[in-house]
C-alpha cells in the first residue's frame, strides 16, 4: 500500500541552486506553477547510477534568478525505504524512515522534523506543479536528502542529477581476514586484496589487487568533487593495517600530486556484494580503466577529458573554443591542400559521457570542426593520449593571425588575430546579443534612432574611450556593420549600428555610467531558438533500398531531399543539424543519440519506401506511440498527422498511412517528438519516375518546411488540451 500510494503521489524536490547555463534550445515543457504556465526544462536523474523514470519528467524551474533542478522524491523516498502519504485537507506530505518524521507544508518554507521547525534552504517554500493534470509537489532536495541520508550531484555535461546512498559503515559485517558469515563464499566472488596509489609522471594511478576484470558503475559527485567506483560480485579483503580503518573501511592516501587527495573503499552491500570505491579529488579530472592482466589488477588511471568543442563569435570574429579539465597542453599545426589547422590537446581523451560531433560552419574564416581521439604517430610516443581538433579552413592561415588564449579551463583559437580591446559584442542568446563599449570614467551618452529604425546613432565622448576600428563587419542575425567616426570637433566619438531588420536596442544606463551597454533582440527570429535535427536515412555502407527499375539508391534521394529541407528551414530562421552531410554510415543508435544530445525539439528522419507489392504507393508516415507510455511526455502521433498531412498535400500524393511503430530505435530512443516520412515507394514505377527528378525532391523538401512551420505553431495548443 506504501508503494502504490508514494507512487501515486510522485513528490519532486528541488535540488538547491545549480551554477548552469540554461538556454532557450533545451527540451522543456510547459507546467502550471501557482496558477500560472510555467516553462521548465527537463533534466536527467539516476539513483545509485540506474537511470530513474517517473510520470513526471525531472526539470528545472527558474528560482530567484537560479535555476532549481526538480526530481521526483516519491520513487526516491521508496528506494531508500522512506514512507510517503498525502494529506489533501491540510495540504501536507509526510516522509517517514525509520525514527525520523518529516512534514513539509505547501506554500510554507517551515518544514517539521521530530516536531522541530526547521526552515528549508533559501526559505523556498513547498510548490505544487501541475502537469498533464497531474499536480505534483516540490520541495527542496539538499534538504530533504541531508534528512535522509542522501548525497545530491549533478553532472553538467549529461544535465543529470545524481543520488547516491552513502557508505554504510557496518563493522560487524566485515571480519578480517575472513568474509562475514552472511557472505557466500562459494560465489564466485573478486576478493579485492589490496589497493594502492601511485604516480605515473604527474598522475596518479589506481591499483586494485582482484585477481580478476570486476564490472563495475560509476558516478560523479560535486563540493566537493568525488567519483564513485561500485564494482560488482567483489568482497573487500584488504589487510594491510595501515590502510585499514577501525571500522573495516580502507583509506589510501596520494602522493602529493595537484589532482587527487586520497582514496576510500568499503564493503557497500552483501548478496549481491558489492565494493564502493571513492576517490576524493582536488581537481576535477577524467579516468580511464582498464584491466592489467599480468598483474591481474584493476587499473584506475586519472586523465583529463576533453568536454566540448564548439565554434563562439567574439567581436565579430570566429573563435575555435576547446574546453576541458586541462587542456593548457597542446601542439598546434599549420597544413596546406586543404588549407587547415590542427590542434593536438595532449594527456586527453573525449569525455566518453559526451559524443562531440563534427561541425559544419561555412563561416568566414572556418569551413568545419573535426574533432577525434588521435592514434600517435612519429612526432609522439606510441602510450601517449591525444585529443585531436581539426578546422577546415577557406584559405590560409597567416601566422600572425593565430593568437591562442588559455582561460578558465578552455583554450580560445582565434584564427583572425588577438581580440580587440575597448569593445565587446557576443551573442548572449539564440535571438539576443548585447555591445558594450568600455569608457573610463563615469559620463554620459547619447543613443538615437535613425534612417526609419534602421540605424542607431550613439554619440561617446572621444577622450573616455578608445574603439580600435572604422568599420567592422558584423554581419550575424542582429547587426549588419558598425562605422564609427569623429565629430566635426572631434569631442565625440560616433558610432553607427546597422541593425538587421526586426531588431530593437535598448540600454542598460545613459547617464553617469562608465560603460555603455547596448542589448538588441531580433523580434523576427521566433524560430531560431527551434533545433531540427533532419537525419538522412541510410548511407555509406547501407544503401537503404534500391529502385526496381532505375537501380537508384536510397540513400542518395534521402539525402539530397534532407540537404534541401536543412537549406528551407534555416532560411526560415530554424537551427538544423543533419546526422550526414555525406554518404556516411552513421548507425542508428548514433542518429538518436546525436539528436538526443543536441537536445533538439524535433527529430525528422527522411526515407524512400519500398514494397514486395508493385501497386503500392503515397505516403507513409512511421511514429513512436508515445501516448501509451505513461514516461514518454512526447506528442509523437499529434506530429505524425501534422507530417502526413502536409506531405500529402504539398506532394500531390495518395496517402499510404500513418504508422505506429515500438521498435525503431530511431523513433524509440530520441527523447524529443521525432517521426520517419517515407516519401514515396522506389518499387512503385510511377513514384519511382517521380523520385528521380529533383523537382519532386525539391517539393518533398518543402512538405518538410511546412509540416514544421506547423507543428510549433500548432504544438502548445495541442499540449495544453492534451488529458
Amino acid at each position: 500500500m506504501k508503494k502504490r500510494l508514494a507512487m501515486l503521489l510522485g513528490i519532486i524536490l528541488f535540488v538547491t541552486a545549480l551554477p548552469m547555463i540554461v538556454t532557450a534550445d533545451e527540451p522543456h515543457i510547459t507546467a502550471v506553477v501557482d496558477k500560472r504556465n510555467t516553462k521548465l526544462y527537463t533534466v536527467n536523474m539516476t539513483l545509485d547510477n540506474q537511470y530513474l523514470a517517473s510520470d513526471v519528467p525531472p526539470v528545472l524551474m527558474e528560482f530567484q534568478q537560479q535555476y532549481r533542478t526538480l526530481v521526483p522524491v516519491a520513487a526516491v523516498a521508496e528506494y531508500v525505504g522512506a514512507g510517503v502519504s498525502w494529506d489533501g485537507d491540510r495540504e501536507e506530505v509526510t516522509l517517514t524512515k525509520g525514527d525520523k518524521t518529516i512534514i513539509l507544508k505547501i506554500n510554507s518554507s517551515v518544514v517539521l522534523v521530530n516536531g522541530e521547525e526547521k526552515i528549508l534552504p533559501s526559505q523556498v517554500p513547498a510548490k505544487i506543479v501541475t502537469y498533464q493534470n497531474r499536480g505534483r509537489t516540490m520541495v527542496p532536495v539538499a534538504f530533504v536528502g541531508q534528512e535522509l541520508g542522501l548525497e545530491i550531484g549533478w553532472d553538467e555535461n549529461t544535465r543529470t542529477v545524481n543520488i547516491i546512498t552513502p557508505e554504510p559503515v557496518e563493522p560487524e559485517t566485515i571480519e578480517e581476514p575472513d568474509p562475514p558469515d552472511n557472505v557466500d563464499t562459494a560465489s564466485e566472488d573478486y576478493l579485492i586484496e589490496d589497493i594502492s596509489v601511485s604516480l605515473q609522471g604527474d598522475i596518479p594511478e589506481i591499483r586494485i589487487k582482484s585477481g580478476g576484470e570486476m564490472s563495475y558503475s560509476t558516478a560523479l559527485l560535486t563540493d566537493p568533487d568525488r567519483i564513485v567506483f561500485d564494482f560488482s560480485d567483489s568482497l573487500l579483503m584488504v589487510t594491510d593495517n595501515e590502510k585499514v580503518q577501525q571500522d573495516k573501511t580502507v583509506k589510501v592516501s596520494a602522493p602529493n600530486n595537484q589532482y587527487l587527495s586520497g582514496v576510500r573503499s568499503s564493503q557497500f552491500d552483501i548478496n549481491p556484494n558489492i565494493v564502493r570505491l571513492v576517490l576524493d579529488m582536488k581537481e576535477s579530472l577524467g579516468y580511464e580503466v582498464s584491466y592489467d592482466e599480468d598483474n591481474q589488477d584493476m587499473v584506475i588511471r586519472l586523465i583529463n577529458y576533453v568536454d566540448d568543442v564548439r565554434l563562439e563569435r567574439f567581436n565579430a570574429r570566429e573563435v575555435v573554443v576547446i574546453e576541458g579539465g586541462d587542456v593548457s597542453n597542446y601542439n598546434t599545426m599549420h597544413l596546406d591542400n586543404p588549407h587547415r589547422l590542427v590542434v593536438d590537446i595532449k594527456e586527453s581523451v573525449l569525455n566518453p559521457a559526451r559524443k562531440i560531433l563534427d561541425q559544419a560552419i561555412d563561416g568566414r574564416m572556418i569551413q568545419r570542426v573535426r574533432v577525434s581521439e588521435f592514434k600517435p604517430d612519429h612526432h609522439y610516443d606510441p602510450e601517449d593520449k591525444i585529443v585531436r581538433v581539426v578546422v577546415d579552413l577557406n584559405s590560409q592561415l597567416r601566422q600572425d593571425d593565430l593568437f591562442i588564449q588559455k582561460e578558465n579551463g578552455s583554450l580560445r583559437v582565434h584564427l583572425e588575430g588577438e581580440p580587440d580591446q575597448g569593445y565587446r559584442y557576443e551573442e548572449t542568446g539564440w535571438t539576443t546579443s548585447r555591445l558594450t563599449f568600455f569608457g573610463e570614467n563615469q559620463v554620459d551618452y547619447q543613443v538615437d534612432l535613425e534612417a526609419n529604425g534602421e540605424m542607431l546613432k550613439v554619440s561617446m565622448p572621444s577622450d573616455n574611450m578608445s574603439v580600435p576600428f572604422e568599420l567592422l563587419d558584423v554581419d550575424d542575425v542582429m547587426l549588419e556593420f558598425i562605422q564609427t567616426t569623429r565629430s566635426s570637433n572631434g569631442r565625440e566619438l560616433i558610432a553607427n549600428i546597422h541593425l538587421k531588420p526586426g531588431v530593437s536596442a535598448t540600454a542598460n544606463g545613459l547617464e553617469n555610467t562608465r560603460d555603455l551597454v547596448l542589448n538588441f533582440t531580433n523580434s523576427n527570429l521566433k524560430y531560431r531558438e527551434k533545433l531540427v535535427v533532419i537525419d538522412p536515412g541510410h548511407g555509406g555502407s547501407d544503401p537503404g533500398a534500391i529502385s526496381t527499375n532505375m537501380k537508384m539508391k536510397e540513400k542518395d534521394i534521402n539525402l539530397e531531399v534532407a540537404q534541401e529541407a536543412k537549406r528551407l528551414l534555416e532560411s526560415a530562421g530554424f537551427r538544423v543539424y543533419m546526422t550526414r552531410t555525406d554518404d556516411t554510415y552513421i548507425s542508428i543508435q548514433d542518429r538518436a543519440a546525436i539528436a538526443n544530445q543536441l537536445r533538439a525539439d524535433l527529430f525528422i528522419s527522411i526515407h524512400s519506401n519500398a514494397a514486395p507489392r508493385a501497386d503500392l504507393k503515397g505516403v507513409e508516415t512511421l511514429y513512436y506511440p508515445s501516448e501509451k507510455e505513461p514516461m514518454d511526455f512526447r506528442n509523437n502521433r499529434f506530429l505524425a498527422e501534422i507530417f502526413h498531412d502536409e506531405m500529402v498535400k504539398t506532394l500531390g500524393a495518395e496517402s499510404h498511412r500513418i504508422n505506429a511503430r515500438e521498435k525503431l530505435v530511431v523513433l524509440r530512443e530520441t527523447r524529443m517528438p521525432a517521426i520517419i516520412t517515407e516519401i514515396g515507394f522506389m518499387s512503385n514505377s510511377e513514384e519511382e519516375r517521380l523520385l528521380a527528378t529533383s523537382e519532386y525532391r525539391q517539393r518533398a523538401a518543402a512538405g518538410v518546411l511546412r509540416s514544421v512551420i506547423r507543428y510549433f505553431e500548432e504544438s502548445l495548443t495541442h499540449l495544453s488540451a492534451r488529458p
